[in-house]
């Protein structure tokens, strides 16, 4: 009998493994495969550093597969199964459970990194790299941790949970035909779309910098989200498609396109600023709660009239740009300031507003003071100070700050000098970062929109 067979106790239904087995590579073992087909129920095969020119099939069995430290990067980046391009690196029959586990191993050069015939297993803390075709397909398990970069396509037809992931510079599609959910995860700088098709749920993730849009088809719901500096548009629906879906608490901004383009969703509390066309184009879903401003071309064409939105100046802490000599597109910071007209601006009644959430972007409290604020951010600041006009609010929070009972522009720049040029809004002209003064700040913001930073 094998000495690293595991023994395990049955209560019942329940098994569990009493002593599991390890295998070394290549102590134990000259290859990961010959490993595998050694070992049993349970057992854990232990790779050491080094370039392993096979592939492998975990063969439907329950095992670990894992490199010597699958916390530490630089061992995960110098144990490496390398496929030369011959066969898929990594296999599975689809008969895996959430045990099966593959850990902090680099993957690469097969025409296919894994493919897993709709399994579960596991796979974390792993390098998927140089495939020819995808990454990751048909794995339905959890995929954490892990850098999935430079692949045909990134991952698809994957249903399970991806979490903390870093998508990157595949060549085509970042995920495609996901219809599970992938939370605090970055999809970047892939050669066509960040998220194409799928029922996907996105969740605080980043999206950024994608050749095509930064999510094309019927995702369920994008919440606490950045959508930003894609080269096409946002979010689109296919052509003809309904695909409805939820999009809330999420900025969309810097898209050299649309916003929102063909779309059915309903979209909720989000920014929607400094996209290079109109922020809604044929849009046919509900809009609320959402700022629109400063998208090209107008804020809308064609489609939905907004409700508790707006299109003035939210006067955000610092609106992102793009940077042009670099290519890139600069998020900064969309908090509102103490002078936006957004906060405490929404429905009274929001709590019980269609698709409504308890938290913002961040999962700060969506409800912080007497109403809710508009976008993707909702204002946290203290409210302290004086309470002029009697609203029970102090008036650095409620805007009112001259006491006259209307929160309007002279709160906000009541000392401008008589005399002195100001914009539509009463604003100084020269006044670029909103502190109702002209100064050395405003300078330094002028020569950096002028010259780069």
């Amino acid at each position: 009998m094998n000495p690293r067979r595991v023994i395990v106790m049955s209560v019942g239904l329940m098994v569990a493994p009493v002593f599991a087995g390890t295998i070394h590579v290549p102590g134990d073992s000259p290859t990961i495969q010959s490993a595998i087909q050694d070992a049993g129920l349970f057992d854990t095969i232990i790779v050491a550093q080094g370039t392993y020119f096979e592939s492998i099939n975990f063969g439907g069995k329950t095992i670990t597969v894992r490199s010597e430290d699958p916390m530490n990067p630089e061992v995960v980046s110098n144990t490496i199964i390398d496929a030369f391009f011959y066969q898929t690196v990594v296999s599975f029959t689809g008969g895996e459970d959430e045990n099966t586990v593959l850990d902090g191993l680099t993957i690469q050069n097969g025409p296919q990194g894994v493919f897993g015939f709709g399994t579960q297993a596991t796979i974390r803390h792993c390098i998927i790299r140089d495939n020819l075709e995808g990454g990751i397909t048909q794995s339905n398990g959890l995929i954490e941790d892990t850098q999935i970069l430079n692949n045909n396509v990134g991952l698809a037809d994957c249903n399970g949970l991806i979490r903390r992931c870093i998508i990157r510079n595949n060549r085509f599609n970042g995920l495609e035909e996901c219809n599970g959910s992938i939370t605090d995860s970055r999809i970047e700088k892939n050669g066509q779309s960040g998220v194409y098709a799928g029922q996907l749920e996105i969740v605080r993730c980043l999206i950024a910098s994608n050749t095509f849009e930064g999510v094309i088809g019927p995702a369920r719901l994008i919440d606490q989200s950045f959508i930003v500096g894609n080269r096409l548009s946002g979010v689109i629906s296919f052509a003809g498609q309904q695909d409805g879906g939820i999009v809330r608490n999420s900025v969309i901004a810097g898209n050299r396109g649309f916003g929102f383009d063909h779309a059915n969703k309903h979209v909720v509390n989000c920014t929607v600023v400094s996209n290079g066309s109109p922020g809604f184009v044929y849009h046919v879903g509900t809009i609320d709660h959402c700022i629109i401003w400063n998208n090209q071309g107008g804020q809308f064409f064609n489609s939905t009239t907004p409700t508790n939105s707006g299109s003035a100046n939210p006067y955000v802490i610092q609106p992102g740009y793009w940077d042009e000599a670099n290519g890139e597109w600069l998020n900064w910071d969309y908090h509102l300031s103490v002078f936006s007209p957004y906060i405490e601006a929404g429905d009274p009644n929001y709590p019980t507003s269609p698709n409504a959430a308890t938290g913002d972007i961040e999962g700060n409290p969506r409800v912080v003071g007497s109403r809710v604020d508009i976008g993707a951010y909702e204002f946290q600041a203290a409210c302290e100070g004086d309470d002029f006009d009697g609203d029970g609010t102090p008036d650095v929070c409620d805007r009112d700050i001259d006491g006259d009972g209307i929160p309007n522009v002279a709160d906000v720049c009541d000392d401008t000098p008589l005399g002195v040029s100001v914009d539509d809004e009463g604003r100084p002209r020269a006044d670029l970062n909103h502190d109702c003064k002209v100064d050395l700040r405003d300078y330094a913001i002028m020569q950096r929109d002028f010259f780069g930073p």
